[in-house]
């Protein structure tokens, strides 16, 4: 069971399905073609200072941060995680100044948002995992680099540590 309630927050107006972001983004770039779009994707079930150190490095490589946040039929955590149901993230990470839009993924995997995205930069945590080796591969197709950058700490170790108090 994860944990939620309806948050009417006027940051919401950042929260984007992905068919309107694909078209907003193509309304600004054909306004401004220097504009660097920076994707991030997670769960980000608990929001903490690992994750706005990430978000601020993640925004410091271009102009605009959208954050894409994986669905909670597709969190794959263990169990009861999510933690936060999907509305709940979605409304706290666009509560953050640091980003620019927040989109649910929608799917298994990130690749349809960066499809539909098509960030000029990736981020992603450091981690070697297979997925990984598909969204590097998606990004030069995209003609986009992906950038890893050190995480200093994760929701699984805040949870683990909560459990064991």
């Amino acid at each position: 069971m994860t944990l939620g309630c309806n948050v009417d927050l006027k940051t919401n107006k950042k929260i984007l399905s992905l068919e309107y972001l694909e078209s907003k983004i193509k309304k600004i770039r054909s306004e401004d073609y220097t504009l660097k779009i920076v994707l991030t994707t997670g769960v980000f079930d608990l929001v903490h200072p690992g994750h706005l150190d990430y978000f601020e490095k993640a925004r410091s490589f271009g102009d605009m941060l959208v954050v894409s946040i994986v669905d909670d039929e597709f969190v794959q955590k263990g169990p009861g995680r999510p933690i936060f149901n999907q509305d709940l993230r979605l409304s706290w990470l666009a509560a953050l100044e640091v980003v620019d839009y927040v989109v649910l993924n929608g799917d298994f995997g990130p690749w349809k948002v960066m499809k539909a995205v098509k960030p000029d930069v990736y981020v992603k945590g450091y981690n070697l995992a297979l997925g990984l080796i598909k969204d590097i591969e998606l990004m030069r197709d995209l003609n986009g680099q992906t950038v890893l950058i050190p995480e200093i700490m994760h929701s699984t170790e805040i949870f683990e540590r909560i459990k064991s108090i």
